[in-house]
């Protein structure tokens, strides 16, 4: 069935008739009317009972009346000496209205065939009955034809803009077989309802009590608010005369007010935004919201920004649960909260085009208000967001900036000690000149981060303006997604100028390297375990550091450091061609950046591009790339971080393996997954065809996921690997300068290299290329170099140096990393 508001004309007069049929035909029989009421061949039905009736129950009467009975019927009701007659408000209301529908049927259909059967004939009938009923009509609705009165124009034009709605429609009248079908119930809709304007709070909501990061649930939120701009887009191509808020919505707000009988001008009090009789339905539809922005809207001058003084119409109740406050409460505080943050917001959106970081859309939206442009849709959805974060959030909305301050401060800590370690070690791939990238990195974060932008730009702006004393950060600490966009633009440029610094110093994967063989070789007790790395090859996969599996053979570990080195694998081939290239054309191989989902997004939040343009190939990170939950319960759960709730299902996936047992790395894959702390979602049978919300929250169920990738510190790894390799160099010092001679190493930039010095020295190969200088002669293949850095290997495990960074992240992250699968 169609939602009342949207039922037709022809139905609408159908039901009104025989609402007054059967008012009629049951007050006439209260009255001793004893006429035949039933049989008559041309009638209309009286209401009946639309569901069986219960056990045990007598049915009420069902009448058939006559259309020209209804004049005889009206007279004896007025006449009858049985009883003082007072027509009912509702009945006046349904005469009227079906007067007015008859008329314009009556106006489309044209003279009928038979006078006595057209829309002319029923329509002198109905006002002949309301002229009866008239004298009885007046007492009792006095009141309410005075204030229809005052209306009328308003509710006439109303009803003109809706009818006009479907001026453009061509009209096909239904036909006799279709209108003599019976009225079929249709079965109850069984499809679950999707809260999708409600997304934003749940996301908070589970971003506050269940430990989801902020920047997955900002950037959920954001994408939110670009797919109801993409739809209202959409819908201004196919319609576009309606182009905004107003014409999208307010249309069905004033016809759904209508239906329900009340005045959508009316305001109980002077300062009411609309009737409250509907706030319900204002508030489906962000009514609320709309006309606080409507009404902000209207302050803003070019080259001026607006001021509030708070506390000037009042405060907010805090102390009051949002969910337990009035209508007009709600709304006073909303306005409030809007108020004291729109001259920030502004003010902001004005700095916007120097903005380095995320602009929300919020901040778009804001930028091109001016007085007298029409507001979109997807606008006041976002001033909605930000309103719903204000109620979910409560005292802790503020959290959000704490977040995006912890985490530049540890990116700002984490290049300073860097850019302190390489102040004299320079490399050919990293001159001093790659460096401005980090510093240009902390100058975003000491302008936009560490200072009060706004505060110094209401400065500049207005320097005889009276700047209220809200405390520092004053909008960010009520702006939730936009410190989330802001921090996830951080992290991921962070993380892009982590991996491309590791990849010109080879530290990382080259003492990967180096520990795999010490533990394949058992040099060192199986007790021993360097966190840090295996966390990292973790990650990256074993194919990133090893060129596949993990060698376990003196030979391979030599191998893979060549190739890893950039040398052709037809190097190694047996039928080797003697001109054949020994350096691949690939070059070095490097570790990758991280975060699947988190790519497909950082053009749009680091570089400011346009939204990401959501189609099946762009989803497939999303849908395919999540998590999946292996076991047979449906829907969404929470892996408790630690919890080891996925320790069985590893033990099944390896019983039922087609090898029999699962690699390290896929064991590392599981202990990876089973800490990130993300809701999992078992995949569903289609990526063509995904509920928006679930997509959502896949999204940031994803982005979640991968926080723990985009907050790793590489460069606190790669300055302990490379200490590590210092500190192998001295140990073996003397071994390497007795196979190789002086000339192994010339400089400590060329460090990476005593790990294939060390892999040479255990095997039978002498001569590699021009990579590395050729042994002496004379020298026996030994292990010894091997076993030596195994010992300074362990001195740092004794250390603790190789498991910080994993406990920073299970510090920062709230988790737990097991590393029991390496044991």
């Amino acid at each position: 069935m169609l939602p009342p508001a949207l039922q037709s004309s022809y139905k609408t007069y159908k039901e009104d008739t025989n609402t007054i049929a059967s008012w009629l035909a049951t007050k006439a029989r209260q009255c001793g009317y004893s006429a035949d009421l039933e049989g008559a061949e041309e009638s209309s039905k009286a209401a009946s009972a639309a569901a069986p009736a219960a056990p045990n129950t007598v049915e009420p009467p069902t009448y058939v009346i006559k259309v020209k009975e209804f004049i005889s019927l009206a007279e004896y009701i007025v006449g009858s000496p049985k009883s003082s007659v007072k027509v009912p408000t509702g009945l006046v209301r349904v005469l009227d209205r079906a007067i007015k529908l008859r008329k314009q049927f009556s106006s489309a259909a044209g003279e009928a065939a038979n006078p006595d059967e057209g829309h002319a004939y029923f329509l002198a009938i109905l006002e002949k009955t309301r002229d009866i009923l008239k004298p009885f009509t007046a007492a009792e609705n006095a009141e309410h034809q005075r204030s229809s009165s005052e209306s009328e124009p308003q509710d006439r034009q109303i009803q003109e803009d809706i009818s006009n709605m479907f001026d453009i429609l061509d009209l096909e009248e239904p036909s006799q077989e279709f209108l003599d079908a019976p009225d079929n119930k249709p079965a109850p809709s069984t499809a679950k309802k999707e809260p999708t304007l409600k997304y934003e709070i749940e996301s908070h909501k589970r971003g506050r009590t269940k430990g989801m990061d902020l920047c997955a649930v900002s950037i959920a939120v954001n994408t939110a608010i670009d797919f109801v701009r993409e739809l209202e887009l959409d819908m201004v191509r196919r319609f576009p005369a309606k182009t905004d808020y107003e014409s999208i919505v307010m249309i069905f707000y004033m016809a759904q007010s209508l239906h329900r009988g009340h005045n959508p001008e009316h305001k109980q009090q002077s300062g009411d935004l609309f009737n409250l009789a509907v706030c319900d339905l204002a508030e489906d539809i962000m009514l609320p919201t709309y006309s606080i922005l409507s009404s902000l809207q209207d302050v803003i001058r070019n080259g001026s920004v607006p001021q509030y003084k708070p506390g000037f119409l009042g405060y907010r109740d805090r102390r009051t649960h949002w969910h337990q406050k009035t209508s007009r409460d709600k709304i006073h505080d909303d306005r409030l909260v809007m108020m004291e943050a729109f001259p920030d917001l502004v003010l902001l959106s004005m700095m916007t085009s120097k903005m380095p970081l995320a602009k929300d859309e919020l901040m778009r939206g804001i930028r091109q208000m001016s007085p007298g442009k029409e507001i979109p849709l997807w606008l006041v959805f976002a001033a909605q967001c930000f309103l719903d974060a204000q109620h979910e959030l409560k005292s802790d909305i503020s959290k959000g900036h704490d977040q995006l301050r912890r985490n530049a401060n540890s990116i700002r800590a984490s290049i300073d000690q860097n850019l302190k370690f390489h102040r004299q070690l320079r490399i050919v791939n990293w001159p001093k000149a790659n460096d401005k990238a980090f510093t240009d990195m902390l100058s975003v974060i000491d302008q936009w981060i560490v200072k009060d932008v706004v505060a110094d730009k209401w400065q500049s702006v207005q320097r005889h303006a009276v700047i209220p004393d809200g405390g520092s950060f004053q909008l960010f600490r009520q702006y939730p997604v936009m410190c989330g966009l802001f921090s996830f633009s951080l992290g991921m440029r962070h993380q892009d100028l982590q991996v491309t610094f590791i990849n010109a110093w080879g530290s990382l994967m080259y003492t990967g390297q180096l520990y795999n063989a010490v533990r394949q070789e058992r040099l060192m007790p199986r007790s021993k375990v360097w966190k840090d790395m295996e966390f990292v090859i973790a990650l990256q996969g074993s194919d990133k550091f090893f060129v596949g599996d993990a060698p376990t053979e003196l030979d391979e570990y030599l191998k893979r450091f060549l190739l890893s080195m950039g040398y052709s694998a037809a190097l190694f081939a047996k039928n080797r061609r003697k001109n054949a290239p020994a350096v691949s054309a690939k070059g070095p191989r490097q570790l990758t950046k991280l975060c699947a989902a988190g790519q497909l997004l950082a053009g749009r939040y680091c570089d400011n591009d346009a939204a990401v343009a959501w189609t099946t190939e762009t989803m497939k990170p999303i849908i395919e790339g999540k998590l999946d939950d292996d076991s047979d319960d449906e829907g969404v759960k929470e892996v408790a971080p630690g919890s080891g709730e996925n320790d069985d299902e590893a033990q099944q996936a390896s019983t039922n393996s087609s090898q029999g047992q699962e690699s390290k790395a896929q064991k590392a894959k599981k202990a990876k997954q089973s800490q990130s702390g993300a809701l999992l979602r078992k995949a569903s049978g289609s990526t063509s065809l995904i509920p928006t919300t679930d997509f959502l929250h896949d999204l940031a169920n994803a982005l979640h996921a991968e926080a723990i990738e985009m907050n790793l510190d590489y460069l606190r790894i790669h300055r302990f690997c490379w200490i590590l390799l210092r500190n192998v160099n001295e140990a073996c010092k003397p071994g390497l300068l007795e196979t190789y001679g002086g000339g192994y190493l010339e400089r400590e930039d060329r460090l990476p290299f005593v790990v294939g010095y060390i892999f040479m020295s255990a095997t039978a190969t002498s001569h590699i290329a021009s990579l590395l200088i050729p042994k002496k002669e004379g020298i026996q293949v030994s292990n010894r170099l091997l076993k030596t850095a195994a010992d300074v290997m362990g001195e740092m495990m004794d250390s603790g140096a190789g498991a910080i960074e994993t406990k920073v992240l299970e510090q920062r992250m709230g988790t737990i990393i097991d590393f029991g699968a390496f044991l």
